[in-house]
């Protein structure tokens, strides 16, 4: 919640301080565009994914309301993107165990991962002038596969993969950790 959320919200107020300065819109100094980055799991349920479900969901909540606040006030747009599996990403990695990343294109609608060109095309559109009435959106950018969940996957698969996926990142937080200098 404190990165998700509250960093979203602290980084787009922050921001806000800027933005103000751009060009002119009904007398006011504005413009400007804020793109957050979201997730889908909240759209459904995912087994053991409340956190981030409850953070994701806090975003996507975020760039609504300052869409309305801020376009309003200051002729900012704010809108986000919900990337699914991205070939490559950290969060692929932490969420799909390497053992079980060659399966998971079976379960995708268009049976490919997406790529990280397709979120870049995206923030693209969103922050370009062929976005420019395009405000309080979160584009979903995952293949279709919101659509088509939740994957009844059995929660004791899931455990098994969550174990898997736990004892690799505390192994490589404890590859991680420099020596003490006391």
């Amino acid at each position: 919640m404190d990165i998700d959320s509250v960093g979203t919200f602290t980084m787009c107020h922050e921001a806000l301080k800027y933005l103000k300065r751009g060009g002119i819109g009904r007398g006011i100094s504005s413009g400007g565009t804020i793109l957050n980055i979201s997730a889908t799991l909240h759209y459904t349920a995912s087994w053991y994914q409340i956190h981030v479900s409850a953070a994701k969901a806090a975003v996507d909540s975020i760039t609504r309301s300052l869409a309305l606040e801020w376009g309003t006030d200051y002729d900012i747009r704010v809108n986000g993107i919900a990337p699914g599996p991205i070939e490559g990403t950290t969060g692929l990695s932490k969420l799909v165990p390497d053992e079980a990343q060659n399966k998971i294109e079976e379960y995708l609608p268009l049976y490919k991962l997406g790529e990280k060109r397709d979120i870049a095309m995206a923030a693209l559109y969103l922050t370009s002038d062929a976005g420019k009435y395009i405000n309080g959106m979160t584009i979903v950018a995952d293949g279709g596969l919101w659509l088509s969940r939740p994957r009844h996957i059995s929660k004791e698969t899931v455990k098994e993969l969550s174990r898997v996926v736990e004892k690799r990142s505390r192994e490589e937080a404890t590859n991680r950790v420099s020596p003490s200098k006391l």
